[in-house]
C-alpha cells in the first residue's frame, strides 16, 4: 500500500464511478498509485440483459480504444461480451451514394467493438477493486477545498458528510458534473435540438457484424451490432417529436423506424424498452485548476455520431496517466501546477480535431445545414471513391491517427 494512503492522503480521488472513472482508477493503482473514487449510486451488480428490459445502451469501442484497454489488461475480460464491428455502412436518406468502411481494408480484424454497458460495468468495477482500489458508494461530491500539500474532499455518504484527501482530485462525472461546476469553469456547447431515442431491434434479415449509420433531415439512425438478429438503435430525432414517437405502440415504432431506415434488413420485427437522451455538445473551457483535473465528458461531450465519445476519454486516461507517472518517477509532486498544466496542453490538439469532426457530421447532413441533398450525397460518394481520403477518415474514427 502506497505510504500516502496509509497516512491519511490518497494519490488521487476520482469522482464519478461510470467506465471513464473506473477504467481511471484501474490504470492508476497498476501503477501504484493509491486511489479512491466516489461514486454516487450503489455498486452495479452482474446483470443479466434480456430484449424485455434492456435499456438500449451500447458502447461503441473503436480499435484504437481497443487497444488502450488490451494495453491495461481489461480487454480480455470484455472480449468475450463483445461484438465487433467490421463494416460500416454510411447512406443520406432520399440520395444517391453511400460510403463503406472495411476492418480488411484497413488491415485489423474489427474496425470497433460494440459492447453492452450494463454488462461492462460490474467487470470495470472488479478490475478497479482487484487493483486495490478504493470505492466508497453510494457517496456523493459536496465540495473541496485546498491546502498546503492537498486537496480536502468533503462528501455526503449514508454515514453523513465526511472528508478525505488527496493530491489530486479527477472529475470523472460526466457532462453535468459536480465537481467543474463548483471550479465555476465556463462551458462552451451547443444544443443540437435533438434527442437520441435508445433502444433494443430485432431485424429480419442481419448483417453479420456491419453497423449502420442512416443520415435523415433530423438526424442519424444508428444500427450497432449486438450478435444474431440483434442491434442497438441510436434514433436522433427532433425533440419536439420525441414524446409522440416515445407514445407510438410497438408496431407503429417499428413502422415509422422501417419507413426511415429502409429494407436493407427487411423488416424490423422487434423493439425492447425505449429511452430518450437530449444531445448538447459541451467542451469546458478549463480542463485543469490547482489540483484538479476535469476529465472524460466533463471536459468534452460529443455529439453520438460515430460514437467516438468513450474513444476520446480514453486518450485523457492515457494522457494523464501519462504525466502522473512522469511526475512520480522524477519526484515531483503529481499535483502541482506544471503537471497538470502539461496534462492540458497534451490534449488540446485532439479536442481541437474532435468536435470540430463530430458537430460536422451531426449538423451537415440535416436540415440544420442548407446544403442541396444533391451535394451532401456526393460528398459520401467522393469519401467512399477516394481511398487516400476515406482511409484518413477512418483511421481518425479508429482513433489511430497519432
Amino acid at each position: 500500500m502506497n505510504e500516502s494512503h496509509q497516512a491519511g492522503l490518497f494519490d488521487v480521488a476520482i469522482v464519478g464511478g461510470g467506465p471513464v472513472g473506473a477504467i481511471l482508477a484501474h490504470v492508476l493503482a497498476q501503477e501504484g498509485f493509491s486511489v479512491v473514487v466516489l461514486e454516487r449510486e450503489t455498486p452495479p451488480a452482474q446483470a443479466t440483459v434480456g430484449v424485455s428490459g434492456f435499456d438500449g445502451r451500447a458502447i461503441a469501442l473503436a480499435e484504437g480504444g481497443r487497444r488502450l484497454l488490451a494495453g491495461w489488461g481489461l480487454w480480455n475480460q470484455l472480449a468475450s461480451q463483445a461484438e465487433p464491428i467490421r463494416t460500416i455502412h454510411v447512406n443520406l436518406r432520399g440520395a444517391l451514394g453511400a460510403a463503406r468502411f472495411s476492418a480488411r481494408e484497413e488491415g485489423v480484424d474489427a474496425l470497433g467493438q460494440v459492447l453492452d454497458s450494463a454488462r461492462m460495468a460490474p467487470v470495470l468495477l472488479q478490475a478497479a477493486r482487484d487493483s486495490g482500489v478504493v470505492w466508497r458508494a453510494p457517496a456523493a461530491y459536496v465540495a473541496h477545498t485546498l491546502d498546503a500539500d492537498g486537496v480536502n474532499v468533503r462528501y455526503a455518504s449514508d454515514a453523513g458528510e465526511q472528508t478525505l484527501r488527496a493530491r489530486v482530485l479527477v472529475a470523472a462525472d460526466g457532462a453535468g458534473s459536480a465537481v467543474r461546476a463548483a471550479l465555476g469553469a465556463a462551458v462552451q456547447g451547443r444544443d443540437y435540438g435533438q434527442t437520441a431515442i435508445l433502444a433494443r431491434v430485432e431485424v429480419e434479415r442481419a448483417e453479420a457484424c456491419t453497423a449502420f449509420e442512416r443520415f435523415t433531415e433530423e438526424g442519424p439512425i444508428a444500427l450497432l451490432p449486438m450478435g444474431g438478429a440483434r442491434y442497438s438503435l441510436v434514433w436522433v430525432t427532433a425533440t419536439g417529436d420525441v414524446a409522440s414517437r416515445l407514445a407510438l405502440s410497438d408496431a407503429e415504432f417499428l413502422a415509422q423506424l422501417g419507413a426511415r431506415f429502409g429494407t436493407r434488413l427487411g423488416r424490423f420485427v422487434s423493439v425492447g424498452a425505449r429511452h430518450a437522451y437530449e444531445l448538447r455538445a459541451t467542451t469546458a473551457e478549463q480542463i485543469t485548476a490547482p489540483r484538479v483535473v476535469v476529465l472524460g465528458n466533463a471536459a468534452h461531450a460529443l455529439h453520438p455520431v460515430a460514437g467516438q465519445g468513450l474513444n476520446l476519454c480514453l486518450r485523457d486516461i492515457r494522457a494523464l496517466l501519462g504525466e502522473l507517472s512522469q511526475a512520480q518517477q522524477e519526484g515531483r509532486d503529481i499535483g502541482g501546477a506544471d503537471v497538470l498544466a502539461a496534462y492540458a496542453a497534451s490534449r488540446a490538439p485532439d479536442y481541437a480535431k474532435s468536435y470540430p469532426v463530430m458537430d460536422v457530421l451531426a449538423r451537415g447532413f440535416t436540415n440544420a445545414v442548407p446544403v442541396p441533398k444533391l451535394f451532401k450525397g456526393l460528398a459520401l460518394v467522393a469519401l467512399d471513391a477516394l481511398p487516400p481520403l476515406r482511409k484518413r477518415f477512418v483511421r481518425q474514427m479508429m482513433g489511430l491517427n497519432g
